[in-house]
């Protein structure tokens, strides 16, 4: 389809013109030529010049942090359901401790550094439809101390994958619909108002992350550098471990870093993409952005996001939604820079394992920042493997009443019907499978180095 014949077959929709353009432009690079990433042998890891080090940063004075926090608003991105923990809602209204679900864990956050610093930075949701109306209802009970505010990013049509046209959104309404992604953010602010209302603040810099990363606190020290170097944009990444293959990473070829995607990967190269041999560094998906800058590129149109293709069936039909990723902008500023952070900044919730370790013994949780217990004699955190039905936030809930202390727990698996009646210990590598007869753990148990199969 032409623009002209997409923009008929969009009627039912009633696309806003901002909206319309924004997904005319994915659609044709959906239909245009892939993007070249150059020979895979040319692309290696950024030369250690190339990445800052965290660990360099100085210690601001107390005058230059009121001056920069001054210059500062936050967003969280939080559009996503917790469908890998087969979650009925938002991820980010689970309860993760002390009765505080993600969003009001955040909301403390800057709560306390308004607090501590008498500052003003304001703290932005960006859901989508999904997430819309819970958060709005947390976020109005929590949000008492700071400027809390939200917004609902764009809704796309869903692509019949044989390209023939779309859901029709009369006969199934709201699943004829999809967020298109994080990197849907930029064009949403200045659209929405925000990135005009920042600036005339003097809020010239935005701190974006997930909700689900609770460990991507407002770092003092970086917001210091970005401000004294003038850095337009800069990415957290983080060394990459076995268990990082879906994010994007940094790569050198020749004099140029840039951000590389599993899409943009051939797929003979896919499973050295996805290793850590290869590349070092990926993406955490914190990212500083100096608005200006910003504002500057979407009205010359020089914001170019990476097109990413997301196959999905709905109602027994095919589907593509076109997305783009918040980090792919990183490649349209001239001089982003890629800074090596803690692992620590970097402590997501995607699965009921990690779920698990965020409630468990080994962090604290402190005026909104979780903080690993440097009691602990480990610096590394514990392998947790959790099967079925344990990979279900429901289930898990039952049969983990309390959390377990794995302050001595080196790798855990479980699975099949398992159950801890209390609360018990667990050291050294627990294995756990029950696949005939039930497995039930009482209160005050110590497993260590144990493996038990029925």
């Amino acid at each position: 389809m032409n623009l002209i014949q997409l923009k008929k077959a969009l009627k039912a929709f009633k696309l806003k013109d901002s909206v319309f353009e924004g997904y005319a432009d994915l659609y044709q690079k959906l239909h245009a030529d892939p993007p070249q990433i150059g020979q895979w042998k040319s692309l290696r890891n950024p030369d250690k010049k190339k990445i800052v080090e965290y660990t360099s940063l100085p210690i601001p004075d107390r005058e230059s942090l009121d001056l920069a926090l001054a210059r500062l608003a936050v967003c969280k991105l939080n559009g996503g359901l917790g469908t890998t923990m087969n979650c009925r809602g938002p991820k980010s209204a689970i309860v993760v401790r002390e009765k505080k679900t993600f969003i009001e864990i955040l909301v403390e956050q800057i709560v306390e550094l308004n607090k501590k610093y008498q500052s003003d930075i304001p703290l932005l949701f960006m859901n989508s439809f999904y997430t819309k109306d819970i958060t709005e209802r947390i976020v109005g009970r929590a949000a008492v101390g700071t400027r809390t505010l939200s917004f609902c990013q764009n809704s796309y049509p869903r692509l019949l994958a044989d390209n023939t046209g779309f859901l029709d959104p009369k006969k199934i309404n709201a699943e004829a619909w999809y967020p298109p992604g994080h990197g849907d953010l930029y064009s949403c602010l200045l659209d929405k108002g925000y990135l005009d209302s920042f600036l005339e603040e003097g809020r010239d810099y935005l701190f974006i992350s997930n909700t689900d990363n609770l460990g991507a606190t407002i770092d003092l020290k970086i917001l210091n550098y970005i401000i004294e170097k003038d850095i337009p944009f800069l990415m957290e990444v983080t060394a990459k471990t076995c268990a990082d293959t879906k994010g994007g990473v940094l790569c050198q070829e020749k004099d140029q870093i840039k951000l590389l995607e599993i899409a943009d990967v051939p797929p003979e190269h896919v499973v050295e993409f996805c290793g850590n041999e290869k590349f070092n560094f990926f993406n955490t998906n914190n990212i500083w952005v100096n608005l200006v800058r910003l504002k500057k590129m979407l009205k010359e149109g020089s914001l170019d996001l990476g097109l990413i293709v997301n196959l999905k069936e709905v109602k027994k039909k095919s589907v593509i939604q076109l997305e783009t990723a918040i980090g792919s902008a990183f490649n349209s500023f001239s001089d982003s820079i890629g800074m090596n952070v803690p692992r620590s900044r970097f402590l997501p919730v995607k699965k009921t394992s990690d779920l698990l370790l965020m409630q468990s013994n080994l962090f604290s949780l402190n005026r909104g920042t979780f903080k690993r217990d440097n009691l602990k004699d480990k610096s590394n955190l514990p392998q947790i493997n959790l099967k079925e039905p344990f990979d279900d936030l429901i289930q898990y809930q039952r049969r983990f009443p309390v959390p377990p202390d794995i302050s001595e727990l080196d790798s855990l698996k479980l699975e099949g019907e398992v159950r801890f009646n209390g609360k018990v210990t667990l050291k050294g590598n627990v294995c756990l499978i029950s696949n005939k007869k039930p497995i039930r753990i009482p209160k005050g148990a110590v497993l260590e180095n144990k493996t038990l199969e029925s």
